[in-house]
């Protein structure tokens, strides 16, 4: 379904070389779908980009083995960008009230900038030469969501490493940033305005980022 995305005057450094870039779908790997949120209507999908390139506005489609859309039927971006060796969690709309661990189906990986689509076939085996017990072992969790007054974060297998996270507003501007080794942070909205942002976490080279609600 072709879309018309607002460009944000914004310039992000990351999302323009000047040149052509292409995407290597070999170097990509679906690592896990599941947490499905049946209050919020969301699941999460995790992939590794083992690619030099990073992914511009990533729109993630998850499709079942009977051919029906079970997530982001509004083929819609929810992050900036999948940056190259990153590993993200993206929490996108969903149709189903669970995911069975038996789960098979299609996951579809599009750049917004450069117009390519990857697909990939679920459940994979990853062939990037990524460690997946390590790139599995750290996810957090964001509640509530919607949040009103506070954002509370647990980051779990923090292990006593620091771990940097970072809140990014619709336009990609980054609103704070807290570093600590505590596994539950919570970060005081403050004034910010009502509407979608982006909650990234960093735990050395690892990153995984979800969407959070600001009611």
């Amino acid at each position: 379904m072709k879309k018309l995305f607002l460009l944000f005057t914004t310039i992000i450094s990351f999302t323009f070389s000047g040149m052509s870039q292409s995407i290597n779908c070999g170097s990509f790997c679906v690592l896990n779908i599941g947490n499905v949120d049946t209050t919020n209507n969301e699941m999460d999908v995790t992939l590794y980009n083992g690619d030099t390139n990073h992914v511009n506005y990533p729109t993630i489609i998850v499709v079942d083995a009977l051919g029906d859309t079970i997530a982001n039927k509004t083929d819609f971006y929810y992050l900036f960008a999948h940056l190259a060796g990153d590993t993200v969690t993206q929490t996108i709309p969903c149709y189903v009230d669970s995911i069975a661990t038996s789960f098979s189906g299609t996951v579809y990986l599009i750049d917004r900038i450069w117009n390519d689509t990857c697909s990939f076939t679920y459940p994979m085996s990853c062939t990037v030469g990524i460690n997946e017990a390590l790139a599995s072992n750290i996810s957090f969790v964001v509640f509530p969501n919607p949040a009103s007054a506070m954002i509370n974060i647990n980051v779990s297998e923090l292990k006593n490493k620091t771990a940097t996270i970072q809140l990014y507003d619709a336009t990609a501007r980054l609103i704070k940033t807290v570093i600590t080794s505590e596994r539950t942070l919570a970060i005081d909205r403050g004034d910010l305005r009502s509407g979608i942002y982006f909650l990234k976490v960093r735990i050395g080279d690892k990153e995984l980022s979800k969407k959070i609600v600001l009611e």
